[in-house]
């Protein structure tokens, strides 16, 4: 049995995977309102670190590049592996952005504007923003500060509990 098929013009079709895309990237984390809400409703209930922790590797694009090793251990997706080639790690990350953000945008070195790049790229601004002069928190990374469960300490508490599937 023949199925039938439908024919677009190339246009339409571009057109159509470039309006779906933020869609579909929407539907892939949640938006920041979302996760503090969620975040607030798991705290209320007495939700652990280490399921806070889990919920947080679950929903915020950590799982798209990293793997949680059955000590708790993060490795990498075969993604994660090849974002990872050539970067100097998180703590290094951070410690760089806090200068780099002392340089305006139009006088930034094309490394200093790659870095900037890839510290959005890898999802550090669910947690950080950049604003003039200086690297500061945002409203979820704030509340996960006061929570102890900045970058390195979500690690850690997945390492304390091993992930497991949940309905998050």
């Amino acid at each position: 049995m023949k199925r039938p098929s439908i024919v677009l013009p190339g246009g339409v079709v571009t057109l159509l995977v470039l309006s779906l895309s933020p869609a579909l990237a929407l539907a892939q984390e949640p938006s920041a309102a979302a996760s503090n809400a969620a975040l607030d409703r798991m705290i209320g209930v007495g939700k652990s670190q280490q399921e806070l922790a889990k919920y947080l590797f679950s929903t915020h694009g950590c799982k798209n590049c990293h793997t949680v090793g059955h000590d708790g251990k993060l490795g990498f997706t075969a993604k994660g592996t090849e974002r990872a080639k050539g970067f100097e790690g998180c703590i290094n990350m951070l410690t760089a952005m806090t200068v780099l953000v002392q340089v305006s945008e139009d006088k930034r070195s094309p490394q200093q504007r790659q870095k900037a790049e890839r510290f959005e790229e890898f999802g550090c601004t669910a947690c950080h923003k950049i604003t003039p002069g200086k690297l500061d928190l945002t409203e979820i990374g704030t509340k996960l500060a006061h929570l102890h469960l900045g970058c390195v300490d979500v690690q850690k508490a997945l390492a304390t509990s091993p992930l497991k599937s949940s309905a998050y």
